[in-house]
């Protein structure tokens, strides 16, 4: 694809590396990034887990803008080089001419903000768009004051809103000590991390120096529930052979195990997908120079499987051929992550039980989750026994979308993003199928929970608003008076 016009979704690090690298090599690019988002945005927890706990300092829109945008040194370097960049911007869909689709013309991709939602042409579409929180389930995990490790730093960093004073902090990654670093740097105290493994995963490094900062590390525990009424005052762990549970004081719960990559955008305009088993998660499948399965669209990621991204990208959108100097990465740090986040998930459904909830939105637990049990408004009886797998040549296989539209587990608000990974896993634990045999649920646009009235026409024609329940069936008049069929 030809042209000059690029838009890149998502202001990260490799997001503002590659505006700025396309701009000095004469191209015309908009940044798009969600942040700074409203408080009711951040409430349904996309793209970060925030939890029900949000400070209400976040309604201040002047002052969260400002923060927002001061806190990225790379954003301001894009303004500053003449990017066009558009924060609090929310990306909701893109399109292209396709075979149910034949009339989108030049690719658009479709943008709302608090004014209103503009549908945007391009020529070349950079997908940065990073990562979100897993966050599994377990008793409380509903109360204010537990959230997940990229909402934590992006609170504590880029918004400077957050109003826990002692967190305790599940996983022992990477991303938790950085968690944990930026707490104490702002007078949190940390009241522990929990582990339940024999190994701190970040490294003997920041066991060393979680030592120094006299944090106790809680080996061989998962949490089984945060205790509170209205918020977390307490949460209570225990040993994974339950022998022993004890309850640690603290008014955050920050659950750092993992980070997933964010494929809404592409899964629903149709890019390919492939999955890849150490991180567990899907991602778009990709040539030699990052491209997706649809002509002119890229991810840049560090979900990756290569390096030089940002300068492979830029010789595809410039025409040149050749691998581009392509690097392979091993992505070391998250070799073991499938291993790590699948024992949090059957430790915590193992000692934590079935009557769980698993979907904040539909009031869903684990156990009718797995049972297949339809929803509860249905009455018990319309319900029959049901087993989520099904058969074939190749084995046994399972469709989460069946499973989504059985439970409703995944069609809530937040639309999955909480608790599509953990079902997943829960499936996959249950039944014995590996998970790349569960074939994900499917996106839908909008890929983020805004106003249907922002992205809708203005106004209809007339043909639409007057006739449509039998235009199929009957002569239309247009309002001109002249006849005509449809």
């Amino acid at each position: 694809m030809s042209g000059k016009r690029v838009t890149v979704v998502g202001a990260s690090g490799l997001g503002c590396e590659f505006a700025l690298a396309a701009q000095a090599a004469g191209f015309e690019v908009t940044l798009v990034d969600e942040h700074p988002q409203t408080l009711k945005n951040m409430s349904f927890d996309a793209p970060y887990f925030y939890g029900s706990g949000l400070p209400a300092s976040l309604s201040d829109e002047t002052a969260v803008f400002d923060n927002v945008l001061s806190s990225n040194e790379q954003l301001l370097e894009c303004v500053e080089n003449e990017v066009d960049v558009k924060i609090g911007v929310v990306a909701w869909g893109a399109f292209q001419n396709s075979a149910n689709s034949l009339h989108i013309g030049t690719p658009k991709i479709g943008l709302v903000s608090r004014e209103g939602n503009e549908l945007v042409e391009y020529d070349h579409l950079v997908l940065a768009t990073g990562s979100r929180d897993f966050v599994p389930s377990f008793k409380g995990w509903d109360l204010p004051g537990v959230l997940g490790g990229k909402a934590g730093q992006k609170l504590l960093g880029a918004y400077q809103c957050f109003s826990g004073t002692n967190c305790l902090i599940l996983g022992t990654t990477t991303l938790a000590v950085d968690f944990a670093k930026a707490a104490l740097t702002r007078g949190i105290s940390i009241a522990g991390f929990v582990e339940p493994s024999l190994e701190f995963k970040a490294g003997a490094d920041d066991l060393q120096w979680a030592a120094a900062q006299n944090i106790p590390v809680f080996y061989d525990s998962v949490i089984l529930k945060a205790d509170g009424t209205d918020k977390v005052s307490s949460a209570t762990i225990t040993l994974l052979d339950g022998s022993q549970a004890r309850d640690i004081a603290c008014d955050t719960v920050c659950v750092a195990i993992a980070v997933l990559p964010n494929i809404e955008l592409p899964a629903a305009m149709g890019c390919s997908l492939k999955f890849s088993e150490e991180l567990p998660a899907w991602t778009p499948s990709l040539d030699d120079h990052s491209q997706t399965s649809l002509p002119g669209v890229y991810w840049l990621s560090e979900f990756s499987d290569g390096g030089n991204q940002v300068p492979r990208i830029l010789s595809a959108i410039s025409g040149e051929t050749g691998n581009a100097g392509v690097i392979l990465s091993s992505r070391e740090s998250a070799t073991e992550q499938a291993d790590y986040i699948g024992l949090w998930v059957q430790k915590l459904n193992e000692l934590g039980g079935t009557d769980v909830v698993l979907c904040q939105c539909e009031s869903v637990t684990r156990g009718e989750f797995l049972d297949l049990q339809p929803p509860r408004y249905l009455g018990a009886g319309l319900r029959a026994p049901h087993v989520a797998v099904t058969g074939g040549e190749t084995g046994p296989k399972i469709n989460q979308d069946m499973t989504k539209r059985m439970t409703r587990v995944g069609m809530g608000h937040c639309q999955g993003k909480r608790c599509r990974d953990e079902a997943a896993i829960l499936l996959s634990q249950r039944y014995g199928v590996p998970l790349r045999d569960i074939k994900p649920s499917s996106y839908r646009f909008p890929v983020r929970p805004i106003d249907m009235s922002l992205i809708a026409a203005e106004d209809d024609d007339y043909d639409t608003r007057e006739k449509w329940p039998h235009w199929m069936h009957e002569e239309i008049v247009p309002e001109s008076g002249s006849g005509g069929k449809r």
